[in-house]
């Protein structure tokens, strides 16, 4: 068979077959930026289309997203490599190395690069959420193969031509298992614990769903998704209320169901596994699993290398192919009956007889050049009631950003009726390490969602390319620059627009009430991660607090110490980040008198508060939500924040009418009223810790703003490294202040 034609070049060139395998290395790779040399004029495989023999060992490296041993998604991964590696007698003939527990795109995407640069034969992306990363990578060495899955993009409409991919049908080996649940519950209601809605776990959900009232259509099947892949206390919780709720049976999918499978055992209900096998884990209880068996597509792969393609392929691991395979617990005692019915079931499957299409999600779209005639007049038009997305970086109630950009989506709700919002939380790398927002994006359009609004620009890159897919969808990035025409950036198609806050003028106010309070003259700036957009708003903080200083305290300005320190991300994540709580502690510890947030949770507020409660002069500002100071009002100076109902209601009204079209929208506060929620864009708030004096001193300073007559944006503007940005007499251009290029002279922090 074609599929061993590595295994016997490999034979005959060492001669003897080693019976065994090699222990796999755990090792990250050595820093490497340049691509091995592959001999100048020789031909490659591609150039020449034929077989080529094998130098030495097929290598192999796999980047995961979870640990090799997770009993789920990336054990599957690496027990298939451990049994090819088996299969090909041994590390003389087929090596492999890993990187696991790569749940930041970032690291993952580094480590891709740094084996591909070792000129390994593939490297496995194995996580749909490392798809972006390796567009970009992938076309940088051309003569090495990719893969990547859960997905069937390959890129090739991008004219990339040596990337794989594969995905598993589990919709499949879902519904054997519903079909065993179900004839052997005896309360008629069984449990299901899911990560989230997408990719391979929503398909296995589903699979697992219709199999059971397929078979018994009385049977109560609860789903319950905890929003996470990797959290095993909600899992468990989860699996205890479907216990409570009277399930006998129960199932789930991704690393995080060992916290169910604990539950279960300790409750002796049946569980069914998928992904990797999960008998070792509880065997008393543990009914069947099915597995993921990645060989049929690696070694399908591997041939496809050795015969010169080099990638453009998607693979699908189903029952019939053998990618999927259904695992049943010896031990466990199945009813012959129930266990004639799986087989069958199986079969029929196999066939097509059962075809379970009600789990899959639909179809990519057709990749076909849109042909861009710059009409973009007229999209939208909704028959029936608005349905629309919203995908938010952090949880909805997090009392900042994404709480922010709930609300605003529950005002479309209260405003035009029979509006349905679809909210996505927590997609970033930390909480979600799996998702992908191609993958959210998907199944809000399978929900009928007619316009989707991505919330950060972590989302930006991933958002052109599910407008690409979805042209009859309106796409909207919040904080992007694709739309605008005048930007450095503009790259959009018709249906994908972008809007922003003016939030820069609030963090001027910030500034000045800042520079209002401080005694020591230290103000402490809690920056997120260092882009256009985070230097822009910090510099609008010094500005104002530069203003404020001078013109109201009669300070001079150059002796005011402005320090920022960058933690890294949005919000903390452990290990990965740096700590906003021991940020905040230092900058007290040294001096600071008052702390701005700029990051989208509230340690700044949530620290200072309790560093003012042990007697300490000390003052915040937080960010982004209106009610972000009651977590400490007594030193609340006031808080600058988005208000994104009237954007959300004004573009959501317009795709039901039919008539949005593509803009960049840099919104303005109303002026007038800084806190009217149904006009503003942007608000202040000042908080109970503002004195009447440094109030009025304020209130000055924001008329001032409001009029004109003051401008934080007028030169002289001086950057960080001493470079004139804006001469005396002139006033910043809109893309100078967007594409602010470093911080400005007087500020403490690095720029990059």
């Amino acid at each position: 068979m074609k599929r061993y034609f590595w295994l016997v070049m490999l034979l005959v060139m060492a001669l003897i077959a080693v019976a065994c395998g090699g222990t796999p290395t755990t090792e990250t790779p050595e820093e490497a930026t340049q691509p091995p040399d592959t001999g100048g004029g020789e031909e490659t495989p591609e150039e020449t289309g034929g077989e080529v023999e094998p130098s030495g060992p097929f290598r192999v490296a796999v980047v995961m997203p979870s640990a090799i041993n997770d009993l789920a998604f990336s054990q599957s991964m690496y027990d298939a490599l451990v049994t090819i590696q088996e299969r090909m007698g041994g590390e003389e003939n087929f090596q492999f190395v890993y990187s696991d527990n790569m749940f930041v795109v970032d690291d993952a995407a580094a480590a891709i690069r740094d084996y591909a640069s070792e000129g390994f034969d593939l490297v496995i992306a194995h996580g749909s959420q490392y798809g972006s990363a390796l567009a970009e990578i992938a076309p940088d060495f051309p003569d090495t193969s990719f893969a990547h899955g859960t997905t069937v993009e390959t890129f090739a409409d991008e004219g990339i031509t040596n990337v794989y991919a594969y995905e598993a049908r589990s919709e499949q080996g879902g519904y054997v298992n519903g079909v065993i649940a179900a004839s052997l519950s005896q309360s008629n209601v069984i449990g299901v614990v899911g990560p989230i809605e997408t990719g391979d776990a929503q398909l296995y959900v589903d699979g697992f769903v219709i199999g059971a009232q397929a078979t018994n259509p009385d049977i109560e099947v609860n789903v319950n998704y905890t929003g996470s892949f990797s959290d095993v206390a909600l899992a468990s919780e989860a699996a205890s209320t479907h216990v409570n709720a009277g399930a006998d049976a129960l199932s789930g999918t991704a690393q995080m169901v060992v916290g169910a499978i604990s539950v279960a055992e300790e409750n002796g209900i049946p569980w069914f596994g998928t992904q990797s096998s999960q008998t070792s884990l509880a065997p008393s209880i543990v009914v069947a699993n099915q597995v993921y068996d990645w060989t049929v597509v690696i070694e399908d792969i591997m041939d496809n290398i050795a015969a010169g393609t080099l990638g453009g392929e998607a693979y699908a691991a189903t029952l019939a192919n053998g990618g999927l395979v259904m695992d049943y617990n010896e031990d466990y005692g199945i009813p012959e009956d129930v266990m004639a019915l799986a087989e069958e079931t199986v079969s029929q499957i196999q066939s097509g007889e059962i075809v379970v299409v009600e789990g899959a999600p639909p179809p990519p779209a057709e990749e076909e050049d849109a042909e861009d005639d710059g009409d973009t007049t007229g999209m939208g038009g909704v028959e029936g009631d608005l349905v629309f997305g919203v995908v938010l970086v952090g949880p909805a109630n997090d009392r900042g950003w994404s709480q922010a950009h709930a609300e605003g989506a529950h005002y479309v709700e209260e405003n035009i009726p029979g509006a349905t919002a679809i909210l996505f939380e927590s997609l970033n790398p930390a909480d979600k390490p799996e998702a992908t927002l191609e993958g959210v994006v998907d199944d809000m359009v399978s929900q009928g969602a007619q316009l989707v609004l991505t919330t950060s620009d972590e989302f930006e890159e991933d958002t052109l390319g599910v407008s690409e897919k979805y042209p009859d969808v309106v796409f909207v990035n919040i904080s992007g620059d694709d739309s605008w025409q005048e930007g450095q950036d503009y790259i959009a198609p018709p249906n994908l627009g972008n809007m922003m806050g003016r939030m820069e003028d609030m963090k001027a106010i910030a500034g000045c009430a800042a520079a209002l309070a401080t005694e020591t003259g230290q103000i402490g700036y809690l920056g997120p991660l260092i882009n256009f957009e985070t230097r822009r708003l910090t510099a609008a903080a010094y500005e104002g607090a530069r203003y404020c200083y001078e013109n109201y305290r009669g300070l001079n300005p150059d002796d005011m110490q402005f320090t920022v320190t960058w933690i890294g991300f949005w919000f903390n994540i452990p290990g990965v980040t740096l700590d906003p709580t021991e940020v905040t502690n230092n900058f007290i510890d040294t001096g600071h008198d008052v702390v701005i947030s700029g990051i989208d949770t509230t340690e700044g507020i949530d620290v200072t508060g309790q560093r003012a409660r042990q007697g300490e002069p000390v003052w915040a500002v937080p960010y982004d939500f209106e009610g972000a100071c009651d977590n400490a009002p007594e030193i609340c100076l006031g808080v600058p924040y988005f208000n994104w109902g009237p954007s959300y209601l004004e573009t959501a009204q317009q795709v039901v009418d039919g008539a949005w079209t593509q803009s960049w929208q840099w919104l303005p506060p109303h002026w007038e009223d800084l806190t009217d929620n149904d006009q503003t864009h942007v608000g202040w708030i000042s908080g109970p810790g503002m004195t009447d004096e440094w109030q009025a001193s304020l209130d000055e300073f924001i008329a001032g703003i409001a009029s004109g007559d003051i401008n934080p944006w007028s030169g002289p503007i001086v950057l960080q490294d001493g470079t004139e940005y804006v001469p005396e007499g002139e006033v910043a251009t809109e893309q100078q202040i967007w594409y602010l290029p470093q911080l400005l002279q007087g500020m403490e922090g690095p720029s990059e």
